[in-house]
């Protein structure tokens, strides 16, 4: 059975192909791409490129080409099912119809099943029971509005010992799976299981593809020996070190900004949305992962701790700054006043007073001096070199030569301390950057070729955009490379069924022909320029392609004419076809102008 188009491509959203490559292959960064040695040949020179935004990459030496999937087929000698299943694991998508194990799969799905159930119960406790009205007045009294309570799908658990498995039993759920699901807890006495969540507000936890996975319980009441927070435990559908909350509601503000708010807590995230600041994720208290950081990466480089400074999730947040700048984020810190958290301090002061405190937030460096100048620790020389280790021991860590070595001067001005000395602290950590000298190969053949592959461009770039305009002129019998009319014979199929496809799509389709693979991947590492008007290059390209046909018989007219010419003989036949031609060729271009400016206009 072939494997739905939106899987695929739910794995591909869900999957950083940099990532992916760098498990094989070193890249270091140059503009937008990454560069490092080809794994398919032997080189001395960096020429295999990666290209982040449009998930492909291409060696501008040996030709080959891909995408995220073609690369582990590649790599790993698997194939595409095998492939897709092995991203789609790490990136935690599930695959339903083509797991190995389908008892398994099963057993995934039933627990989405039953996180969706749970959470609908616990919705529905909180607006339609005695005791949930009085926890939805606690988050009004908060003033926590319906939109926002509905956003994050907040419930609540009723304060009894059965009340869900109670729920499920009446809906046939077996306890057992309840309990695979961290739902319920087995009895440490005798047989049988008790709810885990009771007498608590419930923030679902959501996972990229929106689907929930686990929840974090906070108690309403103050009592000694009741923890605030009670959170799912791992579960073959929760991880907890791959996941942060609020992400899958706030990925489009965080792609939108280029900025994520890194807070502490459920409420804190809450009010961040409620104020329009929509690009925010939380810790819920826990230490920051290698897993995290590469998460947020995947979405922005830009990340700004907003804590209070003396909470105990800011200080594991701090600590976990050295694994944020390992994956090449730029990191900032903004300290609320004491006492404050993002939450109370939007409620008390409101969004502006929290956006003059963004716009000033501290670099990491910067932050650390500032803390240490009030605690009295840079007053002497002893003191600078003690700071200035503890910060080396941060920028170590730091992947990018380029922002290391720009961290390190910065410590050298700020602490006093000799620049040469601190990178001799360092070790041997390369700080080589990337020459460039691998400039695209530039493209052959005929004006025609040049004119198709154009054309090609325009649609591997901007699918949406362009398929519309292009195909109201050219049908793939208008190309003569075979490679060429096979993309946009593939392009021009899923426009005639009202879809548009752009160049990562493509890629998926040709993940069995290589070929194929290698000529898309060498067009779009190439591009067109960005310095270039698209639409009087596509205008160009189009009336090299319509006018080549007449452009031909013009040729061979004029070449008829110059050999009657050297015979003696009457050429003024072949000057009326020479003009009726050029006349059909200045009729082409005309037609082809007026209705591409409109085409082009109304686009």
């Amino acid at each position: 059975m072939r494997i739905p188009e939106e899987k695929i491509q739910e794995v591909r959203e869900a999957t950083n192909i940099v990532e992916v490559v760098s498990q094989y292959v070193t890249l270091k960064k140059r503009g937008k791409t990454f560069f490092g040695l080809c794994p398919f040949h032997t080189e001395k020179t960096p020429s295999f490129s990666v290209d982040p935004i449009r998930g492909f990459y291409h060696c501008f030496g040996c030709g080959e080409g891909g995408n995220v999937f073609s690369f582990v087929m590649q790599m790993e000698k698997v194939s595409f099912p095998e492939a897709l299943r092995s991203l789609a694991k790490k990136a935690g998508v599930f695959l339903p119809a083509y797991e190995e194990d389908e008892g398994k799969a099963k057993e995934i799905e039933a627990l989405y099943t039953v996180h969706t159930f749970a959470a609908t119960y616990f919705r529905q406790c909180l607006t339609d029971t005695h005791a949930g009205k009085r926890a939805l007045e606690y988050l009004e009294n908060r003033g926590f509005c319906r939109d926002t309570i509905e956003t994050f799908q907040i419930g609540y658990a009723p304060d009894a010992w059965d009340s869900l498995l109670k729920k499920a039993e009446h809906a046939s759920i077996q306890p057992g799976l309840l309990q695979k699901a961290g739902l319920v807890v087995t009895k440490k006495e005798g047989h049988g299981y008790y709810d885990r969540f009771r007498g608590r507000l419930m923030f679902p936890v959501l996972n990229l593809s929106g689907r929930i996975v686990g929840f974090g319980g906070r108690s309403l009441k103050e009592e000694e020996g009741v923890p605030k927070y009670v959170n799912s435990p791992e579960t073959p559908i929760y991880h907890k070190s791959r996941l942060l909350y609020g992400l899958f509601q706030s990925k489009s503000g965080v792609r939108r900004e280029d900025r994520v708010l890194l807070v502490e807590g459920y409420t804190d995230l809450m009010r961040l949305h409620q104020n329009g600041l929509d690009y925010g994720v939380a810790t819920s208290g826990t230490a920051l992962t290698g897993e995290q950081a590469k998460l947020l990466s995947r979405y922005s480089k830009n990340v700004t701790l907003v804590f209070d400074g003396d909470s105990a999730g800011f200080n594991a947040a701090i600590r976990g700054v050295d694994i944020l700048l390992a994956e090449d984020l730029n990191v900032d810190v903004v300290t609320l006043p004491r006492g404050s958290d993002p939450d109370s301090f939007l409620r008390d002061r409101g969004k502006e007073a929290l956006e003059d405190l963004l716009n000033t937030a501290q670099g990491f460096i910067d932050f650390q001096l500032t803390q240490w100048q009030k605690k009295d620790k840079l007053k002497n020389p002893f003191d600078r070199a003690t700071a200035a280790r503890n910060l080396l021991n941060t920028v170590v860590k730091i992947r990018d030569p380029l922002q290391r070595n720009a961290m390190v001067k910065d410590v050298s001005e700020k602490l006093g301390v000799d620049e040469k000395l601190l990178f001799r602290q360092m070790g041997p950590i390369g700080r080589e950057e990337i020459k460039d000298k691998n400039e695209p190969r530039k493209r052959g053949g005929s004006a025609r070729r040049a004119a198709e592959q154009g054309l090609l461009l325009l649609l591997l770039e901007d699918g949406k955009k362009w398929g519309r305009i292009l195909f109201q002129f050219v049908e793939p019998r208008y190309f003569q490379e075979k490679e060429i009319q096979q993309a946009v014979e593939d392009f021009y199929d899923a426009y005639l069924q009202g879809r548009l496809i752009n160049g990562r799509m493509l890629l998926d389709k040709y993940i069995e022909n290589p070929g194929m693979t290698r000529d898309v991947t060498g067009l779009m590492a190439e591009g067109i320029g960005k310095d270039v008007d698209r639409s009087q290059f596509g205008l160009d390209c189009l009336l090299v392609l319509r006018q080549g046909e007449i452009q031909e018989q013009i040729a061979q007219v004029q070449h008829q004419m110059r050999t009657a010419q050297s015979r003696g003989e009457d050429v003024s036949r072949f000057n009326r076809e020479w003009m009726d031609l050029k006349k059909e060729h200045e009729k082409i271009k005309r037609e082809i102008e007026e209705a591409w400016k409109k085409n082009v206009e109304i686009s």
